[in-house]
């Protein structure tokens, strides 16, 4: 799928970049141009893969160039003043091959939550692409102040889901480590790199790689498009599975080693444990598989090893766990792994327990 990141704010740039660092680093490429927009011009400098005419910084009046500190009201005045120039950075980034706008941004930030619903409601019309959000649910604090974040989270929720596409969620609590802050940037460069690892195999599923390797059983824009189309809440789930490769000696005195087949039972049931630790273990935020609308499930590795059986029990096992019949899935071959990898994307929730979580500490 071919997409134009755009990052909104702090948090949303340094996904957007990160993403189109791995992009540049990975054998498919799937972004074909990107854009950053925030009220911190020292947060735009700090960005290293978006390239400069491509970082703009808005509400200059309002913010002075140094942010707006979380606070909406200043966010939104920001956003105001500047929409048709925000609007232009980002049309100026969606060539024709762009089939898809992500649009980066931590939800209870005051910059990136506030410009971007009206702005995605505008390029969803001028272009008719989906627009989806990847949004960053905040980690709260243990204070006064967590009521008005959490108000900010969902109240930044609930518009993007009427003015986007899909809202695909993480949560910065559930990944952090015990005894660490999300705020802390190591901690954030390390949750990001997770988060873009698991966005880089969803995009880049179905583009063929350097060396044209192409799945077989395709997953294309259309299917993941079809995928988001449930609309909402969206989460991801990965696990991967290393397997090792047996050698075997061509004159049965243990010299010449060459590298022999993996048996086809351990293959089907490397998939099998794979595909429920993908969605059991713990997904960019925990949701209530009963109510799912739609999934899409990818499954990588050697093209050898991806048993189409296995895929395909994996497939109902998810289409059973979700009471969903719309399960879609396809496989993304990766010649030189020794690993079998799976991701699976499910839209339409309709029960998020971290949500719930918020909206009761936020007194709505």
């Amino acid at each position: 799928m071919k997409l134009t990141v755009c990052g909104f704010g702090g948090a949303g740039c340094r996904i957007a970049d990160r993403l189109v660092a791995a992009d540049t680093e990975g054998s498919r490429s799937f972004v074909v141009d990107s854009v950053a927009l925030d009220t911190d011009q020292r947060a735009l400098s700090a960005l290293d893969a978006i390239p400069d005419d491509r970082r703009h910084l808005y509400g200059v009046i309002e913010a002075e160039g140094e942010g707006v500190d979380g606070d909406r009201s200043v966010g939104a005045a920001a956003a105001s003043s500047s929409t048709t120039e925000i609007t232009d950075a980002i049309e100026a980034a969606v060539p024709s091959r762009t089939e898809t706008i992500l649009c980066c941004v931590g939800l209870a930030g005051g910059s990136g939550a506030t410009a971007l619903p009206s702005v995605a409601e505008k390029l969803s019309r001028v272009h008719g692409l989906p627009v989806y959000t990847l949004g960053v649910l905040p980690e709260l604090p243990d204070d006064a102040e967590a009521a008005a974040i959490a108000g900010n989270a969902v109240r930044a929720v609930e518009q993007l889901a009427g003015a986007t596409d899909a809202v695909l969620t993480f949560d910065n609590a559930l990944w952090a480590n015990a005894g660490e802050s999300a705020t802390e940037p190591a901690v954030w460069d390390r949750l990001n790199e997770r988060l873009v690892e698991q966005l880089s195999m969803l995009f880049a599923a179905g583009e063929g790689d350097h060396d044209r390797q192409i799945a077989e059983r395709v997953v294309d824009s259309s299917e993941v498009i079809a995928t988001f189309e449930a609309g909402g809440l969206a989460t991801l789930g990965y696990a991967s599975q290393t397997i090792e490769r047996p050698t075997e000696s061509r004159f049965g005195l243990g010299l010449l080693e060459e590298e022999g087949e993996v048996e086809e039972t351990t293959l089907i049931s490397a998939i099998e444990t794979t595909s429920r630790r993908a969605v059991k273990r713990k997904m960019t935020v925990e949701v209530e598989l009963e109510g799912v609308g739609r999934g899409l499930l990818v499954v990588g590795g050697p093209p050898a090893w991806l048993n189409r059986d296995a895929v395909a029990d994996a497939r109902s096992w998810l289409a059973n766990e979700t009471d969903s019949v719309e399960i879609r899935g396809g496989d993304l071959p990766a010649p030189e792994s020794d690993e079998i990898s799976i991701l699976v994307l499910l839209t339409g929730i309709s029960d998020c327990p971290r949500m719930a979580e918020l909206r009761a500490v936020a007194g709505e």
